[in-house]
Formats: structure tokens, C-alpha cells, sequence
């Protein structure tokens, strides 16, 4: 395979790398200390365009798979989605100012379903065309180790660009991250970016439409559709890896979503200092890159992904136990010099009862 065919096929992934930075480290921030609504409130919103985007996500492969047309079974959805994705994630950060907490509630749930919707149509039979540009087994290890690379790319550069860029602080709001204007700007660049990201992936791969494979001819059902869908679960191999990644997915996010309050409370860091982490982010994606297929081919990919998920843990926690335990460095007092800062980003005082 050509290297411009890899290069435009990872490339297709920064969308969803936008996504998911997005949804992983402002959404929380944003919807709760900004728009006000309670944190338990916007953590529903999102639980719920969850469960939507699970149920989803096998409808989609299914529909995908036994697709037919002159432009193969995976790239008409790839085309259809672009516009709908980039239109619902800039709604996602432009909410209307003058929805109270209920109509703000349904509007993120509507606006997130949407956007996981639409980046599922895409994501999904992009996915699924890694398997089809090859069959070579270390070559489709290279091939999924782009895109991923592209996927960390995307969503670090935006994160970057919306601390430094966007979500920056000004005489209105004297922290970055509650700059209400800044969210609405990310939101257009983000969409633009994502809107070019599955464009060019899907121009760029369009010429290996007549090399792939076409979908089977046979009469499907919804009934059918089920009893696949359903007979995935008897693998026990794919059922390792899907417990696996369902915890997996559980604590990266949770540990995503929080990571902003963490950064500013408990490491006591300012936007520009958490704008300078995505530099070491990237670090370990282009490691992670290089190595991924060294280690699948030197030990195997079971191996290496336990091994190297255990260390990765392991790591991770240690930062924050020394510092529950005092052996890690403090800076002189919680927020330093930004304590008026930082009480802007405390929670609001619970309201009096009632008084007879």
C-alpha cells in the first residue's frame, strides 16, 4: 500500500479525535460551570447520547456492510456524514442564551446525540475499511498505527489551539476555560477541521473503490440483523476484548472528564501551563506509533496489550499518590496566585430551605 493511500486514510480519524477531546475534557466544563447546569445533570445528558450511540453502532456496521453502490459499501457513508458532523458539533457548543436549565438539558442531549450519531456513520465504515485496503496482517497493524496517530494529532492540536487560542482569559472572565465566546469560536474551528478531516480521507482513499470488497448478495431482515448481531456475542475472544474495553472506556473517561478540574484544583496549574501538556501527549502518540507495530510483531499484539496497558496504569496513579502522600511537589498555597481565579470556578452555595 502507498504511503499516500495510509497518510489519507489516518488522517480521516482527526475527526473523531476532535470529538472526542471535545467531549472528554470541555463538555463537563463547559455545560456545568458556564451554562450552569449541575454536574450530575450534564453527566446524564451525556450517559444518554451514550446509550443512543451504543445501540447505534451495530445498526450502522450492519447497514454499512450490506451496502451496495458504484462507490463500494463504506465511502457513500463516509461523504454522507461530513456536513451533518460538522454542523451538529458546532450546535453542540452554541447553545441558545435564552433556554432555561430544562430547555439547555434537552438541548445538550439533542445536540450530543447528533453529533455521536453522525461521527458513528462516519467512524464506523471508515473503521471497517482499514480490513478491505489490506489483508496483510502486520500491514493492516501499520495502517490502523496511522490512524490512530492521526486521531491523537487532531484532538491534541485542537485542545491546544482552544486553551491558547480560544478559551482564553479576558476583562470578562478572568479564567480561559469559563469564556463563553472562546467555546462558541472552538466550535467553529473544531467543525471546520473535522468537516476538511473527512473530506480529504474520503477523496483521498476514493480511488481504491474498485480493489475493495463489494457487499454479499443476500436478503436481509430485521430479524437476521438481529441473530448476527446477537451471534457476535458467542465469541469468547470477542467478548474478552469487549469486557476489556468497556472498562477500559469507563476509567479513560472518567479520568478525561475530570481532568480539567483536576489540573485546576488539585495541581493548581493556569490554562497556559495545561495548554504545554498536550506537547507531552504528543510525544507519546508519535512513541506509541513507532512502537506499536515493533511490539505486535516481537511479542504479539495479546501481550503486548496487557503488558503494556498494566504499565501504563501503573504509571498514571503514581503522580497523584505521591501527592496525596506528600511526596510530590506543591506549589506554596491551593491556586497560588490565582485564589480569586479559582473561586470563580467554585461551585454555587446550595440554596436556604424554605423558611416557615
Amino acid at each position: 500500500m502507498s504511503l499516500p493511500t495510509k497518510l489519507f486514510y489516518g488522517f480521516g480519524s482527526v475527526a473523531f479525535g476532535v470529538k472526542d477531546n471535545g467531549f472528554s475534557y470541555f463538555l463537563l466544563i463547559f455545560y456545568n460551570q458556564v451554562m450552569g447546569l449541575p454536574a450530575e445533570t450534564v453527566g446524564l445528558a451525556i450517559m444518554v447520547a451514550l446509550f443512543v450511540d451504543a445501540f447505534l453502532d451495530p445498526i450502522v456496521g450492519q447497514a454499512s456492510d450490506n451496502f451496495r453502490s458504484k462507490w463500494g459499501r463504506r465511502h457513500p457513508f463516509m461523504y454522507a456524514a461530513a456536513i451533518p458532523v460538522a454542523v451538529s458539533y458546532l450546535l453542540l457548543w452554541s447553545p441558545p442564551k435564552s433556554l432555561d436549565h430544562q430547555g439547555l438539558f434537552f438541548y445538550l442531549i439533542g445536540t450530543a446525540i447528533l453529533i455521536r450519531s453522525f461521527i458513528t456513520c462516519y467512524e464506523i465504515p471508515s473503521s471497517a475499511l482499514a480490513a478491505e485496503l489490506t489483508t496483510g496482517y502486520d500491514e493492516r497493524t501499520k495502517l490502523l498505527s496511522y490512524r490512530f496517530l492521526f486521531g491523537w494529532i487532531g484532538g491534541l492540536v485542537m485542545y491546544f489551539a482552544a486553551l491558547k487560542v480560544f478559551l482564553t482569559p479576558d476583562a470578562a472572565h478572568k479564567v480561559g476555560q469559563l469564556n463563553v465566546e472562546g467555546y462558541a469560536h472552538y466550535g467553529v474551528a473544531a467543525a471546520l477541521l473535522m468537516l476538511g478531516a473527512i473530506l480529504i480521507s474520503a477523496v483521498g482513499t476514493h480511488g481504491q473503490i474498485p480493489f475493495l470488497r463489494e457487499a454479499p448478495h443476500r436478503k436481509l431482515n430485521l430479524p437476521t440483523l438481529a441473530r448476527e448481531m446477537v451471534g457476535t456475542l458467542s465469541h469468547r475472544s470477542f467478548l474478552r476484548i469487549l469486557v476489556a474495553n468497556l472498562f477500559g472506556a469507563m476509567a479513560g473517561g472518567l479520568t478525561l472528564s475530570i481532568s480539567l478540574y483536576f489540573t485546576t484544583f488539585f495541581w493548581e496549574f493556569s490554562s497556559a501551563q495545561i495548554a504545554l501538556f498536550t506537547f507531552a501527549s504528543l510525544t507519546a502518540a508519535l512513541f506509541a506509533f513507532a512502537a506499536a507495530p515493533m511490539f505486535s510483531q516481537k511479542f504479539g499484539k495479546k501481550r503486548s496489550a496487557m503488558t503494556l496497558l498494566l504499565i501504563g496504569v501503573a504509571v498514571g496513579c503514581t503522580p497523584i499518590v505521591l501527592r496525596l502522600m506528600g511526596l510530590f511537589p506543591r506549589t506554596a498555597a491551593p491556586c497560588s496566585s490565582r485564589s480569586s481565579s479559582c473561586r470563580t470556578w467554585s461551585p454555587p452555595a446550595p440554596p436556604s430551605p424554605p423558611t416557615s
